[in-house]
């Protein structure tokens, strides 16, 4: 079938997942509305934990400890991936990976069992940490602390950077094949072996601002801009030279696109002009090499977006996400579908809260309705929540999401 003839085409045979998401958000005509719930591995994450760790249960019954095996771990997250999952009665049409840890982390890692709870121990240095209380390791990094870094807010660490060979240290530019070579994307290449032909595969990476927060803070990040502008211009080119590398390992696991998170950009939060010099250069640098990779880019802001969707949606991403209303600001699906113009394909922005805790599922399906009528008039889209789904919302919310879209046929006029 032609370009012409598909577009005047008014219904679509059945698609995979992975091609409902990749014709959506390239605005092409797709059979019903995909699904893909922001942050899906966040909600997921204490049930994936929970798999990971009774696996290894099993493995440590009348040991003390059972050293970890770098190939029998990838089986081991994998079908802690796959059961997480399982707790929706109908997938979404995205899964959300992380990377792998290196051999390097397999080599000196062991499993312990202490007060019926299963820890991670670093062989070399005795350091322990309980699975269920931190994100389940990736890349080379040592076990460090009980709780991963990444639970924590940072206020203010900008005083440790005074020069740019400091920053040299704290961003090290490690290269793709390096990461590739130590094993850091096997896993993601082996499940992207076992779903990428019917899933849309995708990851979270920061933009290089947002990436700034791990190295300055919150209140850090905002004065630097004021204080140090030099050092922050250095930090954003380090951080853009370390995510090429990372785009990368990513492109070469076969994963299909990215959930690209900016955090502190919005209009609320800093000045159009600090949003011109310190994020929308980078971003455009960013988002080019991304697509030059084959990766789709989804550009998801928090805070007032609006008045930055002209900007956002010339860059060369696929699709832009937004929060829903909150925080003081107005943030209307219909804003955003006209602040685009066509250019790119949008997110819907379901308010996670209100869907996820306190409205019934017939009130859920009817905004899973509302937003496909306003969405329905974007170059594509694709229903999501605006934020990730609280972890007490009751998994049926998802489903109730999916079967709703799912029952929409998706037309086009001629």
């Amino acid at each position: 079938m032609s370009i012409e003839t598909e577009r005047n085409a008014t219904r679509i045979d059945y698609l995979t997942p992975k091609e409902r998401m990749m014709r959506a958000l390239r605005g092409e005509l797709v059979d019903v509305y995909p699904v893909a719930p922001a942050y899906p591995s966040l909600f997921l994450a204490d049930f994936e934990r929970a798999f990971y760790a009774e696996q290894y249960r099993l493995r440590l019954r009348g040991r003390s400890s059972y050293p970890v095996q770098y190939e029998e771990d990838i089986q081991i997250r994998k079908q802690a991936f796959y059961q997480s999952y399982g707790i929706f009665k109908t997938r979404p049409d995205w899964m959300e990976l992380h990377r792998g840890a290196s051999r390097g982390w397999a080599k000196r890692t062991e499993m312990v069992l202490q007060d019926d709870l299963v820890y991670y121990r670093d062989i070399e240095t005795g350091v322990q940490a309980a699975v269920k209380n931190m994100y389940i390791p990736s890349g080379d990094s040592r076990l460090t602390s009980s709780l991963s870094a990444s639970l924590h807010d940072l206020w203010d660490t900008s005083g440790q950077i005074q020069s740019q060979s400091q920053i040299d240290e704290l961003v090290p530019v490690v290269k793709a094949e390096e990461m590739l070579e130590r094993g850091d994307f096997e896993y993601p290449t082996q499940v992207a072996a076992d779903y990428g032909d019917e899933y849309f595969l995708s990851t979270v990476l920061d933009t290089p601002f947002s990436n700034a927060y791990d190295y300055l803070g919150f209140q850090g990040l905002m004065l630097f801009q004021h204080d140090r502008p030099d050092l922050l211009h250095y930090l954003l080119e380090r951080n853009l030279l370390q995510t090429a590398e990372v785009m990368k390992g990513w492109a070469a696991a076969g994963i299909h696109g990215v959930y690209v998170e900016e955090v502190f950009t919005g209009a609320d939060i800093i000045s159009q002009r600090s949003y011109d010099e310190f994020v929308f250069p980078y971003n455009k640098t960013y988002f080019e090499s991304m697509s030059r990779l084959g990766l789709l880019p989804i550009h998801y802001v928090c805070g007032n977006i609006i008045p930055r969707l002209g900007q956002i949606s010339q860059m060369e991403i696929a699709a832009v996400a937004a929060e829903e209303s909150k925080k003081n600001f107005q943030i209307e699906l219909a804003e955003i579908v006209k602040g685009v113009a066509g250019r790119v394909a949008v997110f819907g922005n379901i308010d996670a809260i209100q869907y996820g805790l306190h409205a019934s599922l017939d009130e859920v399906a009817g905004e899973v309705r509302r937003q496909i009528d306003i969405g329905a008039q974007a170059k594509g889209f694709v229903v999501s929540t605006g934020s990730p789904l609280p972890l007490d919302s009751n998994p049926r919310v998802v489903d109730t999401m999916i079967m709703t879209a799912h029952a929409l046929a998706a037309e086009k006029e001629g």
